[in-house]
């Protein structure tokens, strides 16, 4: 593209028989120089003339002789300028020889300088007027580009054509995104990349271009990609593509951020929808809301399951929810990738969601977004037949990643509703709030009783070997059978019996449970995730209080907590 510049030929305002200006003294391409304006050359002013203004002598120079003595008066002014002098009507003017340098017009002695004035003006804004025109027509093409189903390809396609140039977007990272050509950015890239400048115009080993700062509006500290335009033509870039450049990059800007706004809205439309199927008690037969799901892609003729996310190791409130935020976008940029169907949502202790996939499948993307060092846990919960389901699944994913944090052997990072052994499968399908009410009714006589309590689960965490319990608990084996005889007796039961060891072994559990559901309520933070015996009261489902001895049963049954049904 050639520079576009305000002004008018000279040519032109000679062809205007209204001004009736005669060239008296030519010079080479006199006719086709540039007048930007016209004014009066005052006297004292010599120091301020320019090039492309005509300049409009006032004094009246006479005739012949005189005429001629005048213009060498004027021969002094620098450069070559174009100087009209007013002849009087009738009057021959001969300047042949004349060896001054600037461009002589004649301006009849009657005429009104002013209308000159005017009239160069005029034809100077119509100039400006055409530039105007020129990029507003520029502005609504590439404006146009953002109706494409692909708007930002589509705009770099049309700058690239306007620019006759290659056009492309550098992400933050330093890809090229929508290239209409090869570019060097290797070598570009780097010189890009040492100005803090929003726009820079570069000429690198035969490269020359411009590139403008665009950002995404995700964060404060978004402004790290480019616009990039670049030739092989030395004149590159002139006005005209350094405006359409700027235009694109405004354009782009905009563009991705209706598309952030548009992805979030969508994002917070299918939260609210899965938030409202985990809410899922009573009446889970909810019509619209499965008609909702179906309108997202869900087919619970196929295998769907719920999954919950959660950090493995202990760190500070604020890296845990910067770590979480990034493993809910990439979780989500891989299931699209992958093209399940999917639904997330980020809460403060978890990322939770609704996977169309089988639960080997689920697994594997887990493992491939994972970080190093693995940070993450896996649940993934029971398939659903239906909206009602939902619910469920997740509650089973909860338990399967509670149960992966009380156990001692952290190289499982998954686990899945088919995994869990029979005493966790049964909390996970009777619910917690059941079993711990029943394991209130059975252990009733001895629950207030911290010794009795820690002495029973220490007998089940050691596989019932009295020689090992009563070391643990550092009293003589005899003094733990003696201990066990009342147990026995205040409860009624017999530890010989299989039926009585396995219902006391499952009240524990679910009293292990309910610990560890209300401490997790209490706090979301992982450091205070429940690791050993804890110090703080909780109430289980019939409102009696868990003490210190309660609440130490939660460290040898390997169970974790469940959702209340």
């Amino acid at each position: 593209m050639t520079e576009i510049t305000a002004g008018c030929a000279l040519g032109d305002l000679l062809g205007n028989d209204r001004l009736g200006l005669t060239l008296l003294v030519d010079r080479p391409a006199a006719r086709g120089r540039l007048v930007r304006g016209a004014r009066l050359l005052l006297p004292g002013e010599h120091t301020q003339i320019c090039e492309d203004h005509i300049l409009i002598s006032l004094p009246d120079p006479g005739e012949g002789a005189s005429m001629r003595e005048y213009l060498e008066e004027l021969e002094s002014l620098p450069g070559s300028l174009i100087i009209a002098i007013r002849v009087k009507a009738g009057t021959v003017v001969s300047l042949d020889g004349w060896a001054g340098q600037h461009v002589v017009l004649g301006l009849p002695g009657d005429a009104d300088p002013a209308e000159l004035i005017t009239e160069v003006a005029r034809a100077t804004a119509r100039i400006e007027e055409t530039l105007t025109r020129r990029l507003t027509t520029l502005q609504r093409s590439l404006a146009q580009a953002l109706a494409a189903p692909r708007p930002l390809q589509s705009l770099t396609s049309r700058l690239a054509k306007v620019c006759s140039a290659v056009a492309t977007i550098i992400s933050s990272s330093g890809a090229a995104e929508h290239p209409t050509g090869p570019l060097p950015l290797s070598l570009l890239l780097p010189e890009i990349r040492r100005t803090r400048s929003e726009s820079q115009i570069f000429g690198i080993e035969g490269w020359h271009g411009m590139a403008v700062r665009v950002s995404d509006g995700a964060s404060d500290n978004a402004k790290g990609g480019w616009l990039l335009v670049a030739s092989r033509r030395a004149s590159f870039p002139d006005q005209y593509s350094m405006a359409a450049v700027y235009i694109a990059a405004s354009l782009a800007e905009t563009s991705m951020q209706i598309e952030l706004a548009a992805q979030r809205q969508e994002r917070a439309v299918r939260s609210a929808i899965l938030e409202q199927a985990l809410a899922l008690r009573a009446e889970r037969h909810d019509a619209e809301l499965a008609e909702r799901f179906a309108s997202l892609g869900f087919s619970f003729g196929q295998e769907t399951r719920c999954i919950v996310v959660e950090l493995a190791q202990e760190s500070s409130s604020v890296r845990d929810a910067a770590a979480l935020d990034s493993m809910y976008h990439t979780l989500h940029r891989e299931l699209t990738a992958e093209d399940i169907p999917h639904l997330l949502v980020l809460r403060e202790n978890a990322v939770v969601g609704l996977l169309q996939t089988t639960a080997s499948t689920a697994r594997r993307t887990f493992v491939k977004v994972n970080g190093s060092p693995r940070d993450f846990l896996l649940g993934v919960g029971r398939q659903t037949n239906g909206v009602g389901d939902i619910v469920d699944s997740y509650h089973d994913a909860q338990l399967a990643v509670l149960v992966l944090l009380r156990r001692v052997d952290a190289s499982q990072l998954s686990m899945v509703y088919e995994d869990f052994d029979f005493a966790t499968r049964l909390f996970s399908d009777v619910g917690l709030e059941k079993m711990t009410a029943w394991a209130g009714e059975l252990l009733r006589p001895i629950r207030d009783n911290k010794l009795m309590l820690q002495t029973l689960a220490t007998y089940f965490e050691y596989q019932q070997n009295i020689m090992e319990a009563a070391k643990v608990l550092a009293v003589h084996h005899n003094s733990l059978r003696y201990r066990l005889s009342k147990i026995e007796a205040a409860l009624n039961v017999s530890l010989r019996d299989p039926a009585a060891v396995s219902s006391l072994f499952l009240a524990l559990t679910a009293y292990s449970m309910a610990w560890a559901e209300s401490d997790l309520n209490r706090s979301i933070t992982p450091s205070a995730r429940p690791t050993a015996i804890g110090d703080s009261r909780v109430a289980d489902a019939g409102g009696a209080v868990l003490d210190d001895a309660q609440q130490g049963l939660s460290s040898g049954f390997g169970a974790a907590i469940g959702p209340d049904r």
